[in-house]
């Protein structure tokens, strides 16, 4: 993502109800950017399971949007909306290492995943999928929670995006990502209002034009999930660096205890 739409979305799904809401998510995104939409699922090699019906039905939600005919043939979607979808099933003995894998030849600039909420033992026990395959995959990756609203509603493609949070630091340069986040809402949403915090004494200096931003001090993790909730957030975007050494391995990154907690959808886009 150079400052533009995502181009290529992947969308990993288990197949299950619980991913339609993520399922909704790219699909919107996907038309909104006129993009190739990657429907994902991994299986384990001793399974051959190629029941297409299985997989989410692209022109059936389209439809119920009013975006198509009902009876609209699948070229005519690319020729109305602009949108390309391919559905693949992959065969890995690891769903992070097939994601992975699949991403690397696909050029993806987005994922949009599901991931469950979970404890902070089940966090220190057992890794993520999810997290762990936006880490290893180093793509711009939206998550949404099973127990949060997203901004795409489900049943009728409606887009309630009309506030993006943006935390930003100092070791972090900002600019790159503020242009990808706002290029990405104002395609949903052309009003929507990208605004940036800092949580700290002073204020940064950063490269580069930016808007206004907001100084708060405390905590950064319970500062930056409190504005969110003080502006009715509809998304954080966090620009990120990855875990940095033993103590975040632990507790995990910034972005990810933002993750957790969350209420709303998470954007974490990589530092270039």
């Amino acid at each position: 993502m150079n400052g533009e739409t995502p181009k290529s979305i992947v969308h990993p799904t288990d197949l299950s109800f619980a991913s339609l809401d993520a399922f909704a998510h790219a699909l919107r995104i996907a038309v909104a950017c006129k993009s190739l939409l990657h429907i994902l699922h991994i299986e384990a090699p001793e399974v051959e399971d190629d029941d297409w019906d299985r997989f989410p039905h692209v022109r059936e939600m389209l439809a119920r949007w009013g975006l198509i005919s009902p009876v609209a043939k699948r070229e005519e979607v690319a020729e109305q909306l602009g949108l390309r979808v391919v559905k693949a099933s992959v065969q890995s003995e690891s769903a992070v290492a097939g994601v992975n894998a699949y991403v690397d030849r696909h050029l993806c600039d987005l994922l949009v995943m599901m991931t469950r909420p979970r404890s902070a033992l089940e966090r220190l026990l057992v890794a993520s999928v999810a997290e762990e395959t936006a880490r290893e995959t180093h793509a711009p990756a939206l998550f949404l929670r099973e127990d949060q609203p997203g901004f795409i509603d489900r049943e009728t493609g409606a887009v309630r995006l009309n506030t993006v949070l943006m935390p930003v630091e100092a070791s972090v340069p900002p600019l790159d990502a503020f242009r990808h986040v706002a290029d990405l809402a104002h395609a949903l949403n052309p009003a929507a209002d990208v605004m940036l915090l800092h949580v700290g004494d002073d204020l940064p200096i950063f490269e580069g034009l930016l808007p206004h931003i907001e100084l708060r001090k405390g905590p950064v993790v319970e500062t930056i999930l409190g504005y969110a909730k003080e502006i009715k957030a509809d998304l954080i975007a966090m620009p990120t660096r990855g875990r940095q050494g033993l103590l975040e391995a632990l507790r995990g990154s910034t972005t990810e205890r933002v993750l957790h907690e969350a209420p709303c959808p998470l954007l974490a886009s990589p530092a270039r």
